[in-house]
């Protein structure tokens, strides 16, 4: 097992465990759990689920059997989204056996749940998110070609590259296609399937609804509730633009970035290493790979930071902007090493208007240099040592 980053304190407190499927949620809970005293309740198993579903008290009675013999134990509930009337019961608990009894809950989404306006714990248990691997938690074993072809789910790690995309395509067909249909309740099936495709299309552009919606067939508002559907259930990042103005960024287009390159790849029939190397997708694809590291370790190392994208009226462009505490910063991606000042046009054009920010360039190089008055990095720098480390 990989070691992962994320720091989930479910010795302190009751915790929400959110992400995606496959991304090893249910792996890392039992191998946590492995040496304490816990119960699993696993609602995937429809026996179990069919028990808890006709009596949610069940679980009431069982807790307060277990706290006759034991001082403390840990609750796992898998799937929590399926059967919501747990956490009427969960937290009946919590307020009644305070740190006695802790609960780990899991899920794919929240969405099933703020949706049945169901009880959310108001605070009692604390909410994280589990990604695909990082380069970090690869460690040695990760290779970045790799990881921009066949993504970085756990269950490919080890997989020949013909058992990855036949795994990646089970993956979209199984759970995109038809889990994210039956959670949003999407009524028009084929629109939403070409709605998928073209998403992972147009993933890390500047996204224009009614486009979209003319290709579609549907409305530009169902496109919208399309991509809140995606962002709700961890399956696409959306990227604000950033302006000084709140109220004016609600009224540019933002970037959707889906959640797994190798998802995107699979969808898009990118089916090889050689399908991108050296063309303008490897290149569009490394940025997806900077732009999702850079959020899941933001969210692994709790750091106060906001990340945008921004572009001028003119059509200049920053592929990321970061919000730190008291520095804003403005990163240019590029997936070749030799980056010249005459690449960073959109850098120069954001400083025009924001003079205070300070500039970055992340590449392939493997030596830092200077662009003109512009630092250009390898891109593992930017991530070493205490995440983003160069923008305090």
């Amino acid at each position: 097992m990989f070691s992962r980053l994320i720091n989930l304190p479910f010795k302190k407190n009751s915790v929400f465990l959110f992400g995606p499927r496959q991304v090893g949620k249910s792996t890392l809970v039992q191998h946590l759990l492995s040496v304490e005293e816990h119960i699993e309740i696993n609602l995937l198993k429809n026996d179990i689920l069919l028990k808890y579903k006709a009596n949610p008290s069940q679980i009431r009675a069982e807790c307060e059997f277990l706290l006759k013999e034991k001082m403390k134990f840990y609750v796992f509930i898998d799937e929590i989204q399926k059967c919501p009337e747990l956490l009427n019961e969960v937290h009946y608990l919590i307020e009644k056996f305070d740190k006695k009894i802790l609960f780990v809950l899991t899920g794919s989404s929240a969405r099933k749940l703020k949706k049945a306006s169901v009880n959310m714990l108001a605070g009692r248990a604390w909410q994280y998110y589990l990604y695909p691997f990082t380069h970090v938690e690869l460690g040695a074993t990760f290779n970045l070609d790799y990881a921009i072809t066949r993504g970085t789910l756990p269950p490919i790690i080890d997989a020949s590259l013909e058992d990855t995309f036949r795994m990646l395509r089970t993956y979209v067909q199984t759970y995109l296609k038809e889990e994210i249909l039956d959670e949003a309740i999407v009524r028009n099936i084929g629109a939403f399937s070409r709605f998928l495709d073209i998403a992972a299309d147009q993933s890390g552009k500047i996204v224009n609804f009614s486009t979209i919606a003319r290709d579609t067939g549907v409305s530009s508002n169902t496109i919208k509730g399309y991509y809140q559907i995606l962002e709700d259930t961890l399956i696409a990042l959306k990227l604000e633009p950033y302006l000084k103005s709140a109220r004016k960024r609600l009224t540019i287009h933002p970037k959707y970035y889906l959640f797994d390159i190798g998802v995107i790849n699979a969808i898009n029939g990118r089916i090889s290493p050689s399908s991108v190397k050296g063309t303008n997708t490897y290149g569009l694809l490394f940025e997806h790979f900077i732009i999702l590291e850079t959020c899941r370790l933001i969210h692994y190392t709790e750091k106060p930071y906001k990340i945008y994208h921004w572009r001028s009226s003119h059509g200049a462009e920053v592929d990321l902007i970061i919000e730190a505490e008291d520095v804003l910063w403005a990163v240019e991606i590029k997936s070749y090493p030799t980056v010249k000042s005459g690449n960073l046009k959109g850098l120069k054009s954001f400083m025009e208007d924001y003079p205070r920010a300070k500039t970055l360039c992340v590449s392939t190089c493997e030596t830092p240099y200077l662009a003109g008055t512009i630092p250009v990095i390898p891109w593992k720098h930017f991530f070493r040592k205490d995440f983003l480390d160069i923008l305090e």
